[in-house]
């Protein structure tokens, strides 16, 4: 990690920030408990409630993983000339991959949990809810309109993933790193739980970096 962060990439660092008592380190500003608030409010009521707490105890470790990814993913990006990177390459390309991952996770449950409400079911009896099911629930409720850009931002998303799927070993051409890289990859994952996030957005941990443009 870089010692001191430039000031380009300041406002990326929310999450992780320096102790003036342990200058060797950095440390978390908030932990899985603080998404609880804002997922109980973003699954519905008709869920069952075993379902829910299930559904809420998995995403808000995956949140709070997202938190730490996007902070040195752009501060990494965002570093200024000559200083010194905060992550080896290929790193930085597999943590935007993991973001990338853990967003698709996140979409899913919320998607799915909306569908289900959408079409009078509670869960309860573990149904498969195809992606062309729980994706446009998830449009319906988080970008009606369209105008933030949820379905292609979580296509996008949903291909970086699909794209390291080994059900055909040996079958599959050599991946192309660049579909990994900031722009083509974490911009769009970004953007797209960004979009979630304005939905109940008092909610959303004030320390958190997720709700920050990545791009500016």
């Amino acid at each position: 990690m870089a010692d001191k962060p430039s000031p380009e990439a300041e406002h990326t660092m929310l999450f992780v920030t320096r102790q003036q008592e342990r200058p060797d380190g950095y440390v978390n500003l908030s932990d899985s408990n603080s998404w609880a608030r804002w997922l109980y409010r973003n699954v519905p009521d008709r869920i069952h409630r075993t379902v829910t707490r299930r559904l809420v105890s998995n995403l808000k470790h995956l949140l709070v993983g997202l938190e730490l990814k996007a902070a040195l993913i752009s501060q990494h990006q965002h570093r200024a000339e000559g200083e010194r990177s905060v992550l080896f390459e290929p790193y930085f390309q597999n943590f935007i991959l993991e973001f990338c991952v853990a967003s698709f996770s996140v979409f899913e449950g919320l998607g799915s949990a909306q569908w289900l409400d959408q079409n009078g079911q509670n869960g309860a009896d573990g149904p498969r809810i195809q992606r062309s099911q729980w994706l446009p629930a998830l449009a319906a409720v988080y970008d009606e309109t369209g105008e933030h850009g949820l379905v292609p931002n979580v296509e996008s998303t949903l291909s970086v993933r699909d794209r390291l799927h080994q059900d055909k070993l040996g079958v599959r051409e050599d991946i192309d790193w660049h579909a990994f890289s900031y722009e083509a990859a974490f911009v769009p994952a970004s953007s797209a739980i960004r979009t979630l996030l304005r939905r109940e957005r008092e909610l959303v941990p004030g320390t958190s970096n997720l709700h920050l443009d990545p791009a500016t």
